[in-house]
């Protein structure tokens, strides 16, 4: 929820440092309970170990808890409303298949997007501010831990604005002005996200903060930012970005697929890292099937499955299927991306937000849409002959176009709700989601409804059209 006091300013800072304590990541607390008018961050404020505590505990949270947009239900429910995946048991979950959202999980948008967002938001906005403030932490650590929070809050924008289009600007953490703030309109919204990514950049260096790649650096900063600039048609920006990514020396695609969602991925450039000592990742953790008995949940659609080409080696290496009910049911196919179930297993998967892969397919984009063929036609192939298939036939702007966009689906399939962004973005998804599903199917359907209890908190929200 949005509206929050001092108290739950207090409530929202001490549950990310009690995170950042069970992961080990706080060297030092002070152990000081202030009074609820007491605005908490002047203790969390006090050294470098509480200020980098407090930052790290954001990431933690975004992982920690199994039933939010930054833990696998983007990857899901996105997955849902394209036409990626559908889920094995009728349920409530059908309204996402269907698109047709009601009253019944609204309560779930608010827990599993919405306030998460917002949660994260919020932190950011107090952090940026106190560390702007404070004069006991160091000048250089100061601006690493604020063009982490930059990029954090222009991350949560990006997929809040992808998921339901206008939403509140928050920028500060005065919680009575966000209470009654009305939406902002999504290229507004962009603008932020593109402002708060500059400043990342600027503050952060190619160094990560940690010798693992679960903090931001300045080249994350740039692979969201290509993206960003993809989205909003800045072609020469968007090959730009992606081109300093792909040229930093520091990246490079994984040769053997099975190799690109491991916690070693040197095709990775931000990961996020549980502290659950039971499983590896919560997405890999909600799609792989417990035992060869247990009930499937979330598979893949027959048209991704026919998606794939011949001999594409990422349908070997990332789709795998079982028998249900066994021995004698049906072959179903599901997203092998993760292939760590749980049952503590020793970590050696973290999950993957940002990798090297995209940043050719939007640099590729990028040039087709000013008419580089060549150059385009170059980054698909890399693409392309990692997964073991032949160079792109595509030889003009339009083939190159449709080529590409076959590309990201089965590359970034089941991944970040990318294919359910894809087909908003190009304005596909009537073509493609209103011939798979006729009769629920409407234009208004490419956004989810603003959850009711927020509309209930703020009367200055109103609901999207078809809702």
């Amino acid at each position: 929820m949005r509206s929050v006091n001092n108290i739950a300013k207090y409530l929202v800072l001490t549950s990310i440092l009690i995170t950042c304590i069970l992961s080990g990541g706080c060297k030092k607390f002070v152990n000081v309970s202030p009074p609820f008018n007491q605005l908490p961050s002047k203790v969390v404020f006090t050294n470098d170990a509480t200020a980098s505590a407090t930052v790290n505990g954001i990431y933690s949270e975004m992982i920690n808890n199994s039933s939010q947009f930054t833990s696998g239900f983007t990857t899901l429910y996105s997955g849902l409303a394209a036409d990626e995946l559908y889920y094995y048991s009728s349920s409530t979950r059908d309204e996402f298949l269907n698109n047709q959202i009601t009253l019944v999980n609204h309560s779930n948008l608010t827990s599993w997007f919405w306030s998460p967002a917002y949660k994260y938001i919020y932190t950011a906005n107090l952090c940026i501010e106190e560390l702007n403030k404070s004069v006991n932490v160091s000048a250089s650590l100061k601006n690493t831990l604020t063009g982490e929070c930059k990029f954090l809050r222009a991350f949560c924008y990006f997929h809040l604005v992808n998921l339901f289009g206008d939403v509140p600007l928050e920028i500060t953490s005065n919680y009575q002005i966000n209470a009654t703030l009305p939406r902002t309109p999504v290229a507004t919204v962009y603008q932020q996200i593109i402002a708060d990514l500059k400043d990342a950049q600027n503050l952060l260096s190619n160094t990560y903060p940690t010798s693992e790649r679960v903090r931001v650096n300045k080249l994350a900063a740039a692979s969201l930012l290509a993206r960003v600039y993809l989205y909003n048609k800045e072609w020469v920006n968007a090959e730009s970005q992606a081109t300093s990514v792909i040229g930093s020396g520091i990246y490079s695609l994984e040769a053997n697929l099975n190799n690109v969602f491991l916690k070693a991925s040197n095709e990775a450039i931000w990961q996020l890292r549980t502290i659950s000592s039971s499983i590896n990742t919560v997405e890999g953790n909600l799609i792989l099937p417990a035992s060869s008995t247990s009930t499937p949940t979330f598979l893949l659609t027959n048209t991704l499955l026919n998606a794939f080409e011949a001999g594409d080696q990422r349908k070997i290496a990332w789709v795998t299927s079982r028998i249900f009910p066994f021995p004698t049911g049906t072959s179903l196919y599901y997203p092998y991306k993760y292939k760590i179930y749980g049952n503590n297993a020793p970590l050696t998967e973290y999950y993957v937000v940002l990798r090297l892969a995209e940043q050719y397919l939007i640099r590729a984009e990028a040039r087709a849409q000013q008419n580089n063929i060549v150059g385009s036609q170059a980054d698909l192939n890399i693409i392309r002959n990692r997964s073991g298939l032949g160079n792109t036939f595509a030889s003009t702007q339009t083939a190159l176009l449709s080529a590409i966009e076959q590309e990201r689906r089965v590359e970034l399939f089941a991944e970040w709700g990318n294919r359910w962004y894809d087909l908003k973005r190009t304005n596909r998804a009537d073509a493609i989601l209103g011939a798979l599903k006729p009769i629920t199917w409407q234009s208004t359907d490419t956004l989810f409804p603003i959850p009711q209890d927020q509309i209930d908190l703020n009367q200055a929200l109103l609901q999207n059209p078809g809702y």
